[in-house]
């Protein structure tokens, strides 16, 4: 496993220049440990090799990597998440297709941002690597916990809802600075999402794709004394084909401003089943909580092998005919629950 002194040499192969003196100043290792490494690295695929003997020089490699621990105040106090990736992941990602750069820009600026904002932590632990045609990001931070943060803020009865509240997007518990829309727009701009915080996952792909723990980072050992309080982790694909604006045009009006503009959500709805079966007007209510800040809302039933009567009525008739306004979408319904749904008025879909 890479560590930070890594990270600091392929930032100084990034620059260029006389890395092995470079490296060993701003480590503080010897020129024989900086040496070690270097051919660490270099045969990792991190680093590429140019002439011989002892006027090697070297740049970066296929594969890239970095790693940072900061004070989540002086990453605020030095110019905040934008300063971070323009320092450090920046240089190391320019060749990548523009797409991928402005994909990765926008979803790890978001996550920083959020745990800045909104954690209260100490400490921020990030991370970056590329490798196998994909790149992957990290944000960690020590603080409160979103899923724990979201459920108070919300006043849910169960944290579990706070996993639903976010996948609607729109929720914030800073609105004065805040849309809601960061986690949502991230999450699909990226190939893989998923975030742990509190002992819960939310993962928009956990029943096709999940997205695993990244073997690369050791997030306990940087946040050492305390626990993470949030942990995000992203993965696109080198060659992705997505844009930016494939995400935004897609749920949001270009004609609107702020919050209005978010005009469409897609909600899990597996994530109201708690413990439970989708059978009480109760769960019912607990997805369709804030959709009238929608004009479009999808119902995703993936993962749902069974509802009930009165969960349907409540959202197909109680909620449809209180908000006609409202369409309601449906995707992922096996053939049972889609012929449940048509009964009640629902597309079946």
């Amino acid at each position: 496993m890479l560590d930070q002194n890594d990270s600091i040499i392929l930032a100084g192969a990034a620059q260029g220049g006389a890395l092995a003196s470079l490296a060993s100043e701003q480590t503080g290792l010897t020129r024989v440990a900086v040496s070690r490494r270097i051919k660490k690295l270099a045969d990792g695929g991190y680093l590429k090799r140019h002439g011989n003997g002892t006027r090697q020089t070297y740049t970066l490699g296929e594969h890239r990597f970095w790693l940072g621990l900061q004070a989540r105040q002086a990453i605020e106090k030095t110019g905040g998440e934008m300063a971070v990736w323009e320092r450090h992941l920046a240089p190391l990602l320019k060749d990548l297709k523009p797409n991928v750069k402005s994909l990765a820009n926008t979803a790890f600026t978001e996550m920083l941002n959020n745990a800045l904002d909104h954690s209260s932590a100490q400490q921020v632990a990030m991370g970056m690597q590329v490798r196998d045609g994909q790149l992957q990001m990290l944000v960690a931070d020590d603080g409160i916990g979103i899923f724990g943060r979201i459920a108070q803020s919300a006043q849910l009865f169960d944290t579990r809802l706070a996993l639903l509240e976010l996948a609607k997007g729109k929720f914030t518990s800073a609105s004065q600075g805040h849309s809601g829309m960061g986690v949502f727009v991230s999450s699909r701009m990226m190939d893989g999402f998923a975030i742990e915080s509190g002992g819960l996952l939310f993962d928009p792909h956990e029943l096709t794709q999940p997205l695993p723990r990244f073997d690369w980072m050791n997030v306990n050992g940087l946040l050492k004394p305390a626990p993470p309080g949030t942990e995000v982790r992203m993965a696109l694909g080198l060659n992705s084909l997505r844009k930016a604006n494939d995400v935004y045009f897609k749920y949001f009006d270009p004609d609107e401003i702020g919050a209005e503009a978010f005009h469409t959500t897609e909600i899990p709805v597996r994530l109201a089943q708690l413990s439970s079966e989708l059978v009480s007007r109760s769960q019912a209510k607990w997805v369709m909580e804030r959709a009238i800040q929608f004009k479009t809302v999808v119902l995703d039933f993936e993962g749902v092998a069974h509802v009930g009567q009165a969960f349907m009525d409540e959202v197909f008739r109680v909620f449809a005919t209180n908000h006609p306004h409202i369409r309601l979408q449906t995707t992922g319904m096996s053939p049972e629950v889609a012929k449940l749904a048509r009964l009640f008025g629902g597309t079946g879909a």
